[in-house]
Parts: structure tokens; C-alpha cells; sequence
């Protein structure tokens, strides 16, 4: 899987996230650059630039294959970095795609700063669940091809939903869909950009939400005419499959709203408690269209718990 182009697209656009991604404290507002050693004729994978002096330069290596040199290669880039710099103090931060590439050369693991992309990623997550760069890693974390199939489109609403600047959206979108499509080989660019832009269409305008109200009007129609054939009269018949109709429409919609978010809350948080799913039947129509807009997003059923206390109280 290629990875170094997209790398350093991803942290140019957002240098600070790679301070957040390694657990080191961010030197504030920074650029990434690329740096060329003339003197050993080797560019390094990115220099980070703080715009305050006296913070100190991070030269950045993105390791995933083993070299037994990755260690003493970076040092000498350092020192490389210091003397361009009129002595500036400069530290030196290898993330590897793996234990597997870790070489662990002594001594300059004291002196060299190293993480794994997977557990870095994980430890990221677990702090900051809607970090948009977690989200972007997600094809290159994920070995499994069929989990990261299946959460590529919430992957991909993390970014597209997030309060970055517009440019930098899109620079991650690119890199995201760039990834997804070496890891998904099977789907071409225009395949994988349909299942992901797709999924941000209206409700109103899913085939769901169409079934949904056909289901319910369906169900209305047939209560309508049972109630009218038990009207003892032509007029009271007529009459009765007019309002059956009409209220059994209502009816068998709000009934299919109840199962279908009943069903997505139950698939997507098992451990949903009854006090919860018992509250659901007692929504307004446009509570429980908003409520499953809501489950779609969310990351946990906490933020499902929040919604019913904030906006059904």
C-alpha cells in the first residue's frame, strides 16, 4: 500500500494532528516542509517548522517496511536539520506501520521519539472519538477488509462533518478516498465515491425513508377498507374507509417509524436498556425521523442518552 505521498499531504494540510497522533505536546502553529540533504543527496519524509523560534524542529520519518538504518538515518538528518538552522533545537519522530518495523536501535531509541500507527491511532480514538484523523488513517489502520468496507461511509461523515476549513476537508477527503481505493481493489474511484457521497442524501430522499411511508400507507389503505366493510351501511361504509384510510395511514407510518428505529438501535447498540426503547412508540413523527438521523451518526449510545434528555424533556 502506498503511503508516503498521502502522508505528507494529510500532515501538511494538518502538521499539529501529527503532535496529537504521537501524544506529544503540539509546539502550536507549525508547516510541514519537505528537507533536502544535499550533502548525502536524501530528502526526508517532512520537517515540521514551528513558527515560534523557540520551539524546537521535528524531522519525521514514516517507516512501513523494516531498515535496519531507519535509526542512524534520522539522527544524521537532525544533525543535517540543526546546522540549517543556525543551531535551532530539533528532535526526531519515526512512525512506524508496525512493531514488525521497528528495528529498536540502541542507543538512539533514547534519543529518537517512535510510535506505532495502529496503537497510535487506537490510543487517539480512545481520547478524542470524533478526531477527523482517525477517521482518515481508517484504510490504513484497519486489516480487515470487510470491517473497513462497512465503515468507510461513517469514516468518511466524520470528515466531511467536521469543523475543519473547507481546503483542508478536502485534502483529507482525497487522501481518504486515494487509500480506500488500494485497499478496496475490487471497487473502481467512481464505485467507492457513489458509496460514500450516497449515504449524505437527504432522508427524505432514501429509498428508506420512500419504504418507510409506502409501508405505512399500505397499512393504512387496508385498515381503511376493513373498517369501512364493518359500517353497517353504504354511507357509513364510504365514510369509514375515508377516515380508516386516513388514520390507519398515519398509523401504520408512525407504527413502521417505531420498528425501523427500534431495529437501528437495537442493530447498532445491543446493550440499548429497555427504558430507552419504551420511550420510542411515545415520539412525534419528526422526533423519531431526527432521532434516526441521530443513530446513523453517533459514536455511542451515550449521545443517543443526551438527545432524549435535551430535546424530549
Amino acid at each position: 500500500m502506498n503511503t508516503d505521498k498521502q502522508l505528507f499531504q494529510l500532515f501538511a494540510a494538518c502538521p499539529e494532528w501529527l503532535f496529537d497522533l504521537a501524544g506529544l505536546e503540539s509546539p502550536g502553529a507549525s508547516e510541514l516542509r519537505s528537507f533536502t540533504i544535499k550533502e548525502l543527496e536524501r530528502r526526508t519524509d517532512g520537517l515540521i517548522v514551528p513558527k515560534n523560534p523557540k520551539q524546537p524542529l521535528t524531522i519525521v520519518e514514516f517507516q512501513f517496511s523494516r531498515d535496519e538504518t531507519i535509526y542512524r538515518r534520522i539522527v544524521s538528518e537532525m544533525l543535517a536539520a540543526q546546522e540549517a538552522f543556525d543551531g535551532r533545537a530539533v528532535r526526531g519522530l519515526i512512525v512506524f506501520g508496525g512493531r514488525r518495523c521497528d528495528p529498536k536501535t540502541e542507543p538512539w531509541t533514547q534519543i529518537v521519539q517512535s510510535v506505532v500507527i495502529d496503537e497510535a491511532v487506537e490510543s487517539l480514538r480512545k481520547q478524542h472519538p470524533q478526531h477527523p484523523l482517525t477517521a482518515v488513517l481508517q484504510p490504513v489502520v484497519e486489516s480487515r477488509t470487510e470491517v473497513l468496507e462497512s465503515t468507510a461511509v461513517e469514516s468518511f461523515r466524520t470528515i466531511k462533518h467536521s469543523s475543519l476549513s473547507q481546503r483542508r476537508k478536502e485534502v483529507l477527503i482525497t487522501v481518504f478516498m486515494d487509500w480506500l481505493a488500494q485497499r478496496l481493489p475490487g471497487k473502481n474511484r467512481e464505485e467507492i465515491k457513489a458509496m460514500l457521497f450516497d449515504q449524505l442524501t437527504p432522508l427524505e430522499e432514501t429509498q428508506f425513508y420512500k419504504d418507510v411511508v409506502r409501508i405505512g400507507e399500505e397499512r393504512g389503505r387496508l385498515e381503511g377498507r376493513d373498517r369501512g366493510r364493518r359500517e353497517g351501511h353504504d354511507e357509513g361504509r364510504q365514510e369509514g374507509r375515508r377516515e380508516g384510510h386516513d388514520e390507519g395511514r398515519d398509523e401504520g407510518q408512525d407504527e413502521a417509524w417505531n420498528e425501523s428505529v427500534l431495529d437501528l438501535l437495537t442493530l447498532k447498540f445491543p446493550e440499548t436498556p429497555q427504558t430507552i426503547k419504551k420511550r420510542i412508540p411515545k415520539l412525534s413523527k419528526p422526533q423519531k425521523q431526527q432521532l434516526f438521523k441521530l443513530i446513523v451518526k453517533s459514536e455511542s449510545l451515550a449521545e443517543v442518552r443526551q438527545w432524549f434528555n435535551r430535546d424530549t424533556n
